[in-house]
């Protein structure tokens, strides 16, 4: 866990599985368990920032990235998820797909937004599926900022997650991560 969380104060981002773009958990010698309790200390922010791949940002990537990256607007089916989740309740898919009523494929559709677009995130890890994977518990973006406030005021956003994520990741990445081109 200490690793992690090294690794993404100094890098800011990591992607869950290997790929050929930017560093992954296994990569850096890293466990699902690594993860999850990173999740549960609300030190990692989970999302699908990064060309809709399981994407892990640092406390810091996750506020600078806020503040430059414009949200898309969200459709019926992911305004009528992220409803359920305002409250400030956690909950795992399960509930939020039967609750909302959606069919499979616009729930797919409508969190995969959510995820994509910094609206929501895992709070805490779930149920075990087996040693490399587990359910999540998710709510809003807002809600993880609750509890994992910023640590400094934000200055030069656009800057400083430059500075970050230069050392990992080229700048059409870069580009393509914050919605400018």
């Amino acid at each position: 866990m200490k690793d992690l969380l090294n690794y993404l104060q100094k890098y800011g981002i990591l992607l869950c599985n290997v790929n050929p773009e930017l560093p992954a958990l296994e990569d850096i010698g890293c466990t699902w368990g690594d993860v999850t309790a990173l999740i549960d200390r609300q030190e990692l922010f989970y999302c699908k920032a990064f060309k809709k791949r399981t994407t892990y940002l640092s406390r810091e990537a996750y506020y600078l990235l806020k503040e430059i990256r414009q949200k898309k607007p969200l459709t019926p089916a992911a305004q009528k998820i992220y409803s359920i989740m305002e409250d400030g309740a956690a909950a795992e898919t399960d509930f939020l797909k039967t609750v909302s009523g959606l069919d499979a494929k616009s729930y797919r559709e409508g969190f995969e937004l959510l995820l994509q677009n910094l609206y929501i995130t895992a709070l805490h890890n779930g149920k075990p599926l087996h040693e490399n994977w587990s359910t999540f518990l998710y709510g809003t973006a807002e809600e993880w900022e609750k509890r994992a406030p910023a640590a400094v005021p934000i200055e030069n956003a656009r800057e400083r997650l430059w500075e970050i994520l230069s050392q990992t990741m080229t700048e059409r990445q870069f580009r393509s991560l914050t919605g400018r081109r």
